[in-house]
């Protein structure tokens, strides 16, 4: 059924019921006529829906107009609301057609109204002062024509109608641009969160450049100083270790040799920031790192600042270099201490955390799978949010003049990213700062051990050694230093040169020192492979002022492997010759023994270049 032919709802009030009778032969008489056209129509016309008829009506009756109240209300409740109501104007003893009018709009302010009076009841002006000019009202005078009656019946349900089909859409509308908002407001919402994750990441990307640039000029400035202060160490050693040196130079010496090892330390630095130091790699348990060097942070921090320690239980293990991981967690010791300077709580603790790619998508330097966390909490000053971006920067300090040299957290950066992780830094001013630093973790736990250090007493020998060194000054001090410890040294200028050499002294060779970067496209590592595959168990110890990429990946040293860093004194070159020689892992030459060649400890700095006889 269309919507012109559902029932249309009409509620007459009127005390007298013949006007009751009337109401219901008008609209029993339309609804009779509109069935016999109907029947004429199909029977004229091929056509008939094209005909419209008249709608039909429900009507219903209250003699009082508390009782149509009622009505009204029973009807809504039950989803049928009256699309208009006949009130008569006087109905004793109860309300007047006025009031009754008044509390059926209270009700429901969509019905439409015909106020049925006669002269002498209320005059015009009246129910204009009462009610206004109203759309919903119509005064119908007595007595009325039937044919008045269905017309006004069918405007007003009409009205009624297209009134209730108006506001439905209105509210579908309505309900369409709420949703419409809602889907534009999140979809706006993520973009700005998106927008705002990619300036992150660029200003993190860009800050990542940044470093890594700075980082190839400070890696390749230390690389030379290297070469130059362990010419400068080597020497003032050399001359220290005269007895017969007359006191007024040793005093001198000494302080040249102090000025060149803290120098070094600065190299040091700078070449961790720039991650081109090589890794001496083994498993380690994080948990008793830190526990190992306790004493030693709270020397640093002082009786003022409480440390307290957490361990999460040691499941996993971590490979790492370990004095660089001690480096780290000492640099950010001190710089705790530093922002402390009335005391405060210092909290060092770990954590086994696992990344998912969401978790990590916050940031660009994170990634997803398992990881060791150290913590690092003080209740210090804390960073302004200015300064935070530059605190990995090298020599960059907002200490005063000669309380630090800027490295110390550049240091830090350069070997957590050595180690593969990364950093994030949580700070407040005038609360503190959090440095959060995460390294991948191995499934293997590691097994306690402590560190052993270099033997006390340096031994010397006599076995041959091939020096391969292409900076002069550098080469002739190491040559000199291994001669004054009974070796036979033989020398080469680069690694090119050592293959020539090779072949007239390969069977007398025990040890290959050789630095690991060297010209004419034959490098320390290229030379060991080639010399190692003639000569099994060639031992080699690798040299160099800074890591390098050994057969196309990073040089990260595995267990027994010998790196020696620069710069290095005589002691130190000469303990780890012998460890190297001494060292029962490896396998023995499998190579004729020469005749025995008697050794001659050359004086300081004796000993011309290009003579590769032993000496």
């Amino acid at each position: 059924m269309s919507e012109t032919n559902h029932h249309r709802h009409i509620l007459v009030i009127d005390d007298n019921p013949g006007i009751h009778a009337d109401f219901c032969k008008i609209f029993t008489h339309a609804a009779e006529s509109t069935s016999t056209m109907r029947q004429a129509e199909y029977s004229l016309f091929e056509n008939a829906a094209s005909v419209v008829p008249m709608p039909l009506f429900h009507v219903d009756f209250a003699f009082q107009g508390q009782d149509g109240l009622e009505m009204i209300r029973r009807a809504a409740q039950a989803g049928q609301p009256y699309a208009m109501a006949f009130v008569d104007s006087r109905m004793p003893p109860g309300w007047d057609g006025i009031e009754t009018m008044t509390h059926l709009w209270q009700e429901d302010a969509d019905l439409q109204i015909v106020f049925a009076t006669a002269y002498s009841d209320y005059s015009w002006e009246e129910i204009l002062n009462r009610f206004g000019y109203s759309d919903r009202l119509v005064i119908l005078k007595k007595p009325f024509d039937n044919i008045e009656v269905l017309q006004l019946a069918h405007a007003l349900t009409e009205k009624w109608r297209l009134l209730q089909q108006t506001r439905e859409k209105t509210d579908q509308l309505e309900h369409r641009v709420a949703a419409r908002t809602s889907e534009l407001q999140t979809t706006n919402e993520k973009l700005r969160k998106e927008i705002a994750e990619r300036q992150r990441a660029e200003e993190n990307f860009r800050q990542s450049q940044k470093l890594e640039a700075i980082g190839q000029l400070a890696g390749g400035v230390a690389h030379d100083f290297n070469n130059m202060l362990t010419v400068i160490r080597g020497y003032a050693q050399c001359l220290l270790a005269d007895q017969t040196l007359d006191h007024k130079v040793r005093g001198p010496m000494q302080q040249i040799d102090g000025a060149a090892e803290r120098a070094a330390n600065l190299t040091r630095q700078l070449l961790a920031f720039s991650r081109k130091q090589v890794l001496q790699s083994e498993l380690l348990d994080l948990n008793e790192v830190i526990g190992l060097i306790t004493k030693m942070l709270h020397r640093i921090l002082g009786e003022d600042i409480a440390l307290q320690l957490q361990y999460a239980p040691a499941d996993s293990g971590l490979v790492a270099d370990r004095a660089m991981i001690e480096q780290v967690l000492l640099n950010l010791v001190v710089n705790a201490r530093d922002a402390m300077p009335r005391g405060g709580r210092l909290l060092i603790s770990t954590a086994a955390v696992e990344f998912t790619n969401e978790m990590a998508g916050s940031n660009s330097q994170a990634r997803a799978g398992k990881f060791l966390c150290l913590n690092v909490t003080d209740s210090g000053c804390g960073i302004p949010a200015e300064i935070l971006p530059h605190i990995f920067e090298p020599f960059f300090t907002t200490k005063e003049v000669g309380k630090g040299t800027g490295l110390g957290l550049a240091t830090v950066y350069g070997i957590v990213k050595q180690h593969e992780g990364w950093i994030e830094v949580e700070s407040a001013v005038n609360q503190g700062t959090t440095f959060k630093l995460f390294f991948p973790a191995n499934s293997t736990p590691a097994k306690s051990s402590v560190p052993s250090g270099l033997p006390a007493t340096v031994v010397g020998g006599k076995e041959a050694i091939l020096l391969v060194e292409d900076e002069p000054a550098l080469r002739k001090l190491t040559r000199t230093v291994l001669q004054r410890y009974g070796y036979r040294v033989i020398t080469a200028v680069s690694g090119a040169d050592a293959l020539k050499v090779w072949p007239e002294h390969a069977a007398d060779i025990d040890l290959l020192l050789t630095d690991m970067v060297m010209p004419d496209g034959v490098s320390g590592y290229d030379l060991a492979q080639r010399l190692q595959a003639q000569k099994t168990g060639l031992k080699v110890i690798y040299c160099s002022g800074y890591s390098l990429e050994m057969a196309d990946r990073d040089a990260v040293l595995q267990e027994g492997d010998h790196f020696l860093p620069k710069p290095y004194t005589p002691e130190k070159l000469a303990n780890m010759v012998r460890g190297c020689l001494d060292d029962k892992k490896r396998a023995k030459n499998h190579w004729p023994s020469p005749p025995s060649t008697p050794l001659t400890r050359g004086a300081l700095c004796e000993g011309g270049e290009g003579d590769n006889n032993f000496s």
